[in-house]
């Protein structure tokens, strides 16, 4: 599939950052190939191709995904934007659950306990976001010693500007 395939967008971009240098993602949609597949709703298939240096060696992974969003909804343009969102969420909330709470390493997985573990954490992290906090490891660290300073997270109404 490229961009010379007929009803394909393409749209490319350079990035560098995170050790990598050389950073090239290149998302190619296509409208082509939806009429082969079995897939309800499917209006354009992707081909996301990343390459970049890191460490003095060149690396090539290619992604593919289909999306109900038509041609006339989102472009190649949009549908990299949407991509990169897509991991900004996964680093803001899901690496945060994982690493600093240890959601993957979690024990608890009979009955209801995996779901109140969730909703437990969930709470946290949101109430430490209501409070201002953006970095909520060392927000962690310094409400651990501190269980007052914790208990009014809970009870205290959110804050207003006025």
């Amino acid at each position: 599939m490229t961009a010379a395939v007929m009803g394909a967008d393409g749209h490319g971009s350079r990035h560098r950052g995170h050790g990598r240098t050389h950073d090239r993602r290149h998302l190619v949609a296509s409208t082509d190939l939806t009429g082969y597949l079995d897939w309800p709703g499917v209006a354009q298939v992707l081909r996301l191709e990343r390459t970049w240096r890191e460490g003095g060696a060149w690396h090539r992974h290619l992604h593919y995904a289909i999306t109900s969003l038509p041609p006339d909804a989102a472009d190649a343009a949009r549908l990299r934007t949407l991509k990169r969102g897509h991991w900004q969420i996964e680093n803001r909330l899901h690496r945060t659950k994982d690493v600093t709470l240890g959601e993957d390493r979690s024990l608890i997985h009979l009955g209801a306990g995996p779901t109140v573990r969730c909703l437990l954490r969930d709470t946290a992290l949101g109430l430490l976001h209501r409070a201002g906090c953006r970095t909520s490891t060392s927000r962690l660290r310094a409400l651990a010693d501190r269980p007052t300073a914790a208990l009014a997270l809970v009870l205290d109404g959110p804050t207003t500007h006025a």
